[in-house]
């Protein structure tokens, strides 16, 4: 019996990738429950049944291989605690639903399905995104009001250990870090894409605000970082497409966050250059030897 090809497959599968990532989201979603307390646990739960539930109603029949997982965990994270839990629930089966498998399933999206849902979620429903809380339940400014100060010991600290405001995965760069680790050693995660996005997201800071630090460490740029921009079908498969795509995205975020109508610019940075992928994997296609180029 003759099968059919491929004839060389990897070990990997797309569920042991994305049981990976769910392990790697585990330290910043443990650092949102120790901040927020049980309004985090709450809405991390109803981020991931919903996803899941969305995932087993889609018309697209397939075994569950933890992708629903892995979007509505980075939803949820990549929003404040004081969303409300309709507004998550319906965030997740749209991101599972019209994001993923509209358009074909996993692998096929244009669009990360997470950011996408949450930019829509931002633009019809933008009041009820922005619930940011301190650890002790008091409503606050986004952290990245003070994202341009002095950098102390003050001002450091929070950022690292997440005991200050923000998005829900985004308070605590000491476990986003952890899971950059975790990642990076599995070999999930190619360390030049994060590395060159926060690259161009601090060339950019840098020159038009002078500040480096504290924008780095504030909002969700090194989640964006880490969890966002690495995914595999959102960016080109080129290696310099690849590193054009990081550093575009993080140094587009860092314009929106400065210039931009919304305060944070990762989700639209990362919406903006999945439009861009298809360009770039053409522009950046290696030559195929012995044809000739197209004039």
């Amino acid at each position: 019996m003759t099968l059919a090809a491929p004839y060389v497959r990897a070990d990997r599968t797309t569920a042991s990738l994305m049981t990976t990532v769910c392990v790697a989201l585990v330290p910043p979603s443990v650092a949102a429950v120790y901040v927020f307390g049980f309004a985090a646990a709450v809405r991390l739960i109803v981020g991931l049944l919903t996803a899941f539930v969305a995932d087993r109603l889609s018309g697209i029949h397939r075994p569950f291989d933890g992708s629903a997982a892995v979007t509505g965990l980075i939803l949820t994270l990549s929003c404040p605690v004081g969303t409300p839990l309709w507004l998550l629930a319906l965030g997740s089966v749209f991101a599972v639903f019209v994001m993923r498998d509209a358009f074909g399933g996993i692998g096929n999206n244009l669009f990360n399905p997470a950011m996408a849902a949450r930019a829509v979620m931002l633009t019809v429903f933008p009041t009820h995104l922005g619930g940011y809380t301190t650890p002790d339940a008091l409503s606050t400014a986004t952290p990245l009001s003070s994202a341009h100060a002095t950098p102390t010991l003050d001002t450091l600290l929070p950022r690292l250990i997440g005991t200050t405001n923000g998005s829900l995965g985004e308070t605590s760069a000491l476990m986003i870090l952890l899971g950059a680790i975790w990642l990076i050693a599995r070999r999930v995660v190619r360390w030049q894409v994060p590395v060159l996005s926060l690259l161009g997201f601090s060339i950019v800071s840098l020159l038009t605000t002078g500040h480096l630090i504290l924008p780095l460490l504030s909002g969700s740029i090194l989640f964006g970082a880490v969890y966002i921009f690495t995914d595999y079908t959102g960016k080109p498969t080129t290696p310099f497409g690849e590193g054009l795509f990081a550093f575009g995205v993080g140094a587009t975020a860092a314009l929106l966050r400065i210039y931009g109508r919304y305060p944070e610019g990762v989700c639209f940075a990362i919406l903006l250059w999945n439009l861009l992928t298809p360009l770039i994997e053409q522009l950046t296609a290696p030559h195929i030897y012995g044809r000739k180029k197209r004039v």
